[in-house]
């Protein structure tokens, strides 16, 4: 407990406190000592704008307020027991339509509790609206503050996904196994089509079939292919076309059924367009690159591929226009066929 306060002090010197009722409620007390008199000012600080209460007692208007009260001789007296009481014991707040009743709760309880009435102070217009103002302006403050700290998060994470997504180029660049040979021969193209398998991933790719050097044939295409896991196959056609299919499924001579392929798809490098699929009949993998299962044959290399070519279909089994897969022809001559496995890096 501090020191008493000598009664010469304690003219003009307030007790400034926090109350909270119910919770929730949170009222700002001020008593001041001044000129024989006690200041009582409660503001709201729940409201907005703030709602004060205010009223200035004597000691005689105190006294008619219960026994506590009544044994001060002056308010310099009773401004330094309510000092000391609300150390120990907080008043209470109970909040009316025009007025708030404070409650002096006495440590001896003898001398029972003691209300005082403070009337709600008449609205000055002038302030209230200042008052909003000034509410308004910090709120667009803070608001702004906000903005700014939003623009700087978005900007460093603009940075960290471009480290990642040059990570990742960085990655496939270096790595020998890329998808750059007869058919694929700038980084772009080979990014186009890692983007297409998975952004946010780097992969390997090894070479394991190349018509113009290995053979044509199915015999050989399946020999060198079957039962590797995911593959890319890219077409060149004799009029500049690079299209082909990326498969998640093993091709397999020895299967002539579809094969469900939801993650298949297929795509022109010329149009830097990827087609997903949308019927599930996926590979017929027992043929050479045949996307599109059984119905609709929307990539078919026939046997002996150098001569006879390939055809597109209308796009029934991936999400394509009519041949717009081989650019714009039902079928196509082969310039080169290049299959390449498939692995994350």
């Amino acid at each position: 407990m501090e020191a008493p306060i000598p009664i010469n002090t304690l003219s003009n010197i307030s007790i400034n406190m926090k109350i909270i009722e119910n919770n929730d409620k949170k009222y700002n007390l001020i008593i001041t000592n001044s000129s024989n008199k006690l200041l009582i000012n409660i503001i709201n600080e729940n409201s907005l704008p703030k709602i004060e209460y205010y009223k200035e007692f004597t000691q005689k208007e105190l006294s008619e307020n219960g026994k506590f009260f009544k044994v001060f001789e002056d308010t310099n007296s009773i401004f330094r027991t309510l000092k000391e009481l609300f150390e120990n014991k907080k008043p209470k707040i109970s909040e009316e339509k025009e007025y708030v009743k404070l409650t002096i709760v006495p440590l001896l309880l003898t001398l029972g509790e003691s209300d005082l009435i403070i009337p709600r102070k008449k609205t000055d217009d002038k302030k209230v609206i200042n008052d909003l103002c000034d509410v308004v302006n910090s709120q667009g403050k803070e608001i702004n503050i906000l903005k700014n700290k939003i623009k700087i998060l978005e900007e460093k994470i603009d940075v960290l996904e471009k480290k990642i997504e040059n990570n990742i180029i960085l990655k496939r660049i270096k790595n020998e196994n890329t998808l750059i040979g007869d058919i694929i021969k700038t980084n772009e193209q080979m990014n186009l089509i890692c983007d297409w398998i998975d952004r946010e991933k780097a992969f390997k790719f090894k070479l394991i079939y190349k018509g113009t050097t290995d053979g044509d044939t199915n015999e050989i295409f399946h020999k060198r292919c079957d039962n590797k896991g995911p593959t890319i196959s890219i077409i060149e056609s004799t009029d500049g076309q690079i299209f082909g299919g990326y498969a998640s499924k093993s091709w397999d001579k020895n299967n002539k059924t579809d094969i469900p392929d939801p993650n298949s798809f297929l795509f022109n490098v010329n149009n830097k367009r990827k087609y997903s699929v949308s019927n599930n009949k996926g590979l017929m993998s027992g043929y050479i690159c045949d996307f599109g299962g059984s119905s609709f044959h929307e990539i078919w290399v026939q046997d002996n591929f150098l001569l006879n070519g390939g055809n597109c279909d209308n796009g029934k089994g991936y999400n394509f226009t009519k041949y717009e897969l081989s650019g714009g022809k039902s079928s196509f001559s082969i310039k080169e066929l290049e299959i390449y496995k498939v692995d994350e890096n």
